[in-house]
């Protein structure tokens, strides 16, 4: 066994002894103490055939067993304990992992999904650690984020991503709009600090909205602007179910002269069945490359029916083309101007 491996599984059965005493020593606290500590995970793999697999050697037609794309398999603590005067201390410990094969989703990283502390109360929330950014916060409202989403698009890997070593603030929500504010440190250095602010709108009502901007400075020396917009809409209900329409916009500006500004936009409906057991989700997804013609666009139709409250099969057919030297991708290596068509059927457990 390698010695990475070695140490996951003694970090993963202290983690566990830890929370098991943990758990044990809150049961005995005094009434109203208010502490909790919960263990959750989603365990969900997917059957995938998928056109132009480029494994490096060659490029063809693959047929295999993944990690589901639509939502990632992950193990996750979480817990909280009342202060006393409106305060409460938060915590989040996740790990994401690759069901088909047992193995850590990302070697580099135990909790590679987020590891923070905080302190919730009147003023809000402040945590510090390895924490999700603001877009993906604000902006899975906006555009599809079931795996085939604009985050897979190269430029806009930052819709959805964790920043380390960063301090996040969310305020109070006042007349349905909450702020956010994520600042990464980079480690002491100039390069890699990450700037980010966030407002959203949601009052309970049909309509929301939101915004975000970040930047973020590179090794190189240059930054990334990244700016977002989004809203969405429920239909009123119906005998065919209920409907509710979604929009998003992206713009990347890099510095580096080098790079291209580019444009992602999203297009989408969610349509819940009137059983209330199942949904069906339509999206169209295009990025725009400013001052080339190397576009893609991919379009995705996604099922899920739900057997129970916490399994589900899910199912997704994603047609995704590159033009010119495009080569942009959901599995594989991706290679210039080839086009991908993805079929899958999975099952998904959240516990």
């Amino acid at each position: 066994m390698k010695t990475t491996s070695i140490q996951s599984a003694v970090a993963l059965t202290l983690l566990c002894i830890g929370a098991s005493a943990s758990a044990q020593s809150s049961r005995g606290l005094p009434a109203g103490s208010g502490s909790s500590l919960s263990i959750y995970g989603i365990a969900a793999t997917e059957l995938v055939n998928v056109s132009n697999f480029n494994d490096g050697s060659r490029i063809g037609r693959s047929t295999r067993i993944e990690n589901s794309k639509v939502t990632a398999s992950r193990l996750g603590f979480i817990g909280s304990e009342d202060l006393g005067g409106g305060l409460s201390s938060v915590f989040n410990l996740e790990m994401g992992y690759a069901l088909d094969t047992g193995t850590q989703s990302n070697a580099s990283y135990f909790f590679n999904r987020g590891s923070f502390v905080g302190l919730r109360g009147g003023f809000g929330t402040l945590t510090v650690g390895r924490q999700w950014d603001v877009e993906d916060d604000v902006m899975s409202r906006y555009f599809i984020f079931g795996g085939y989403g604009v985050f897979q698009f190269s430029e806009f890997a930052a819709i959805s991503d964790t920043v380390a070593n960063s301090v996040k603030y969310i305020a109070p929500s006042m007349a349905g709009v909450t702020a956010r504010a994520l600042y990464g440190f980079g480690e002491g250095s100039a390069n890699g600090h990450t700037t980010e602010f966030a407002l959203n709108y949601a009052a309970g009502g049909p309509f929301e909205a939101g915004a975000t901007w970040r930047t973020q400075k590179a090794a190189t020396g240059y930054s990334t602007q990244l700016a977002t917009l989004g809203a969405s809409y429920m239909l009123p209900a119906t005998s065919a179910g209920k409907f509710r329409l979604h929009g998003g916009y992206a713009y990347s500006k890099p510095e580096d002269p080098a790079a291209r500004r580019t444009s992602a936009y999203d297009v989408g409906v969610v349509w819940g069945l009137p059983s209330a057991n199942a949904n069906i989700t339509l999206d169209y997804v295009a990025r725009d490359q400013r001052g080339t013609g190397d576009d893609s666009r991919f379009v995705r139709l996604g099922g899920e029916y739900f057997l129970s409250k916490r399994t589900s099969f899910i199912a997704n057919v994603v047609s995704l083309t590159n033009k010119g030297n495009a080569s942009q991708k959901f599995f594989g290596q991706g290679a210039q101007g080839k086009d991908q068509r993805v079929l899958s059927v999975g099952l998904r457990h959240a516990f």
